[in-house]
């Protein structure tokens, strides 16, 4: 079942590529905006446009709210080689199982589910009131951030930023 805006989201506790726990219901309590950003493969081509994006606006999410995480089918030690490359923000999610992806709707790459190891390329977005914000399906990589971020400032003002968490 594919998940729509306003529908609750699935407040999962997953491991990050670092071995570290993300609590989305914690974030949640936190007042956090959540964007999950979806990818079929690290280091391609276009995921490698879009991690680069979302590292670039790292800090203008967490101004905003937000926490933000890749997801992907590959495993940590790929998804490290990621980060170690992009210098990227925010936490990476390997989710080799599919779960994460099963959990908010999220199909394989070209409609073949996971058979390839992939994920379409969407983009979920939980406000603070732990619900389906927006989503964004089959996004271009490499407009996908700056999309996601306007709709976000539209949504929260420029001008009003949330402090930062305090360091886990």
């Amino acid at each position: 079942m594919k998940l729509k805006p306003g529908d609750p989201a699935p407040l999962i506790q997953v491991q990050d590529a670092l071995g570290r726990t993300v609590d989305l219901a914690e974030l949640v309590k936190q007042g956090r905006y959540i964007v999950l950003w979806f990818y079929p493969r690290a280091n391609s081509p276009g995921c490698t446009a879009q991690g680069k994006q979302y590292a670039d606006l790292h800090d203008a999410f967490r101004q905003l709210g937000a926490e933000v995480f890749g997801v992907s089918a590959d495993p940590a030690s790929a998804q490290c080689k990621f980060i170690d490359r992009l210098a990227l923000g925010g936490g990476m999610i390997p989710d080799p199982s599919g779960a994460v992806g099963r959990a908010f709707g999220v199909g394989g790459w070209l409609g073949f589910g996971l058979l390839l190891g992939m994920y379409n390329r969407d983009t979920i977005l939980i406000n603070p009131q732990g619900r389906i914000e927006q989503i964004w399906r089959n996004v271009n990589p490499f407009q996908d951030a700056r999309q996601v971020l306007e709709y976000l400032q539209s949504k929260v003002g420029a001008s009003s930023t949330q402090s930062e968490p305090a360091p886990t």
